[in-house]
């Protein structure tokens, strides 16, 4: 789900995630990226010549990013924008969750905190959570509380250490702007987070192996007996720049994997426009066979 937010983590009117990149992969003998604010079909095939995806595109300023892990094969729409740097957003949650359970300041996935009225949420967040549960609702409040207790000196050196992005955390915790993953110091390009995953996943990050495995397990969105996917979305708007709208992940199938970025510009005027529910769709074929094209449609709460 790509989203659309204000940068105010706490207090700015909230429009999360609700035009945005409604997005699931799908997989069954082929994988469907689904993209929320456009209609799109595109056959992806492995032939000497490569698709043409700009069509699909038009009136959107964004750029797709895939990369099967077995032939080491990547397609991308608009090359120059994957390897421009935005806003991370909510897509920093992946790196964060490890960082929280490998740190011990999250001991396990169902470790929750309570919720201060105080803070005045809107209603999706205005509950307790666990990591799991803030990881599916994209719960600021929940990450930027347990990043305070590890403090930014441990923030920083692990986003050092991952090679993220500009590795950028100047931004702080708590900034009028939002904490560095929403303010716009933390940036990252789609290029870059699909290299990012690969090695999260191979387990190349110097975590152990039960904060990869834990974080994989909360990251899953959908599977089946076939093929799994895994994925975040991400949406916020630094001051004086475009939102920027993510959705990051990867899917598995047998032993194949196949990582994927999307990112987006503004997508919407007003925000009666974010409810329209249209969705792009990519669909990747004869990568592992041919299926007929699933476009899911659904109404999505906000979330950042």
């Amino acid at each position: 789900m790509l989203m659309s937010g204000s940068n105010d983590a706490r207090r700015a009117p909230l429009i999360r995630q609700t035009c945005g990149l409604t997005a699931r992969l799908l997989f069954a003998m082929r994988f469907a990226l689904l993209v929320v604010c456009v209609p799109v079909t595109v056959a992806v095939a492995q032939t000497p010549s490569p698709p043409d995806l700009a069509r699909h595109f038009q009136g959107l300023n964004g750029t797709f990013v895939l990369l099967n892990a077995t032939t080491g094969e990547y397609l991308r729409f608009n090359p120059k924008r994957a390897a421009e740097r935005f806003a991370p957003c909510s897509r920093f949650k992946i790196p964060h969750t490890a960082i929280l359970l490998e740190s011990g300041v999250a001991p396990d996935p169902t470790f929750t905190l309570k919720y201060d009225p105080a803070l005045k949420e809107s209603n999706n967040w205005a509950r307790d959570f666990d990591l799991r549960g803030a990881f599916k609702a994209s719960a600021v409040w929940y990450y930027q509380e347990l990043a305070r207790r590890l403090g930014m000196p441990a923030e920083r050196q692990f986003v050092e250490r991952f090679q993220y992005g500009n590795a950028d955390t100047s931004g702080d915790l708590d900034a009028a702007g939002g904490p560095f993953w929403l303010d716009g110091s933390l940036r990252i390009s789609a290029n870059e987070q699909v290299e990012f995953l690969r090695r999260f996943y191979e387990g190349r990050l110097g975590l152990s192996e039960r904060a990869i495995k834990l974080t994989k397990e909360i990251m899953i969105g959908e599977e089946t007996p076939s093929w799994r996917l895994a994925a975040k979305t991400g949406a916020c708007q630094p001051s004086g720049e475009e939102t920027s709208n993510w959705y990051v992940g990867y899917v598995e199938k047998r032993a194949a994997v196949y990582y994927f970025a999307v990112q987006m510009g503004p997508l919407c005027s007003t925000y009666a426009d974010w409810q329209h529910p249209l969705a792009i769709q990519i669909d990747v074929t004869r990568v592992a066979g041919s299926v007929p094209a699933t476009c899911l449609y659904g109404s999505y709460q906000p979330s950042r």
